[in-house]
């Protein structure tokens, strides 16, 4: 997810106490009916999120669902599948 000039789109989201902070948006896929987005935090680029859709909006992705998720992203750039 790029803007024209090829950069990372810049996003705002709301955190859990409702402050807003600005992120950079690498990918956003789908996997297992699900849509996941992967950001970084403008401000600490140390800090990136795997974030999943879902009805009541945006939630932190962790532990074993990351770690898959993740593997599923990579082994998709790298140009594995199951199949």
């Amino acid at each position: 997810m790029t803007d024209d000039g090829g950069e990372p789109q810049q996003i705002d989201l709301l955190d859990d106490v409702g402050v807003e902070r600005r992120y950079l948006l690498h990918d956003a896929f789908e996997t297992d009916g699900r849509t996941y987005y992967l950001v970084e935090s403008v401000d600490d680029p140390e800090q990136v999120l795997l974030l999943v859709e879902t009805e009541a909006g945006l939630e932190s992705v962790d532990g074993a669902e990351f770690d898959r998720v993740l593997a599923l992203l990579e082994a998709e750039e790298e140009g594995v599948t199951d199949d």
